[in-house]
């Protein structure tokens, strides 16, 4: 797991344990009639909606990841050799996804992504973009 997914894990976690009850019990107790909705609305929200929200933002650092060590090739003819050295796209993108634990049409995005830096790339760089 990465470093972000512990994170939203944890905080998820000490959500659940901490303001879901508080909230509950504010609601039975103590909360005038106003309030009842807004903390309907976050019990819920916290207990189902959290991973909708923070899911596609993990999935959105983690593409950030690998472009970025897209990014820290040396050369573009280091990387046309390292990509025509028999591998195929689908152990590419398999590659990408395990390595960065992503899903595979994230990876391969990432990849064409990566293509498409190859082809329009005519020039020896420390990076592929500037």
């Amino acid at each position: 797991m990465s470093r972000n997914t512990i994170l939203a894990v944890t905080v998820w976690v000490i959500g659940l344990v901490t303001a879901v009850p508080l909230a509950g019990y504010h609601l039975l107790h103590r909360a005038p009639r106003d309030q009842y909705v807004l903390l309907i609305a976050f019990i819920i929200g916290w207990v189902f909606f959290y991973w909708s929200v923070v899911g596609p933002i993990l999935m959105l650092l983690k593409l950030r990841f690998v472009y970025r060590g897209f990014q820290q090739v040396r050369s573009v003819e280091d990387l046309r050799r390292w990509i025509a050295e028999g591998e195929t796209e689908d152990v590419i993108i398999d590659w990408i996804a395990k390595k960065h634990r992503i899903p595979r049409f994230l990876a391969r995005r990432a990849y064409r992504y990566l293509l498409r830096l190859i082809a329009t790339s005519d020039k020896e760089t420390p990076a592929l973009v500037e």
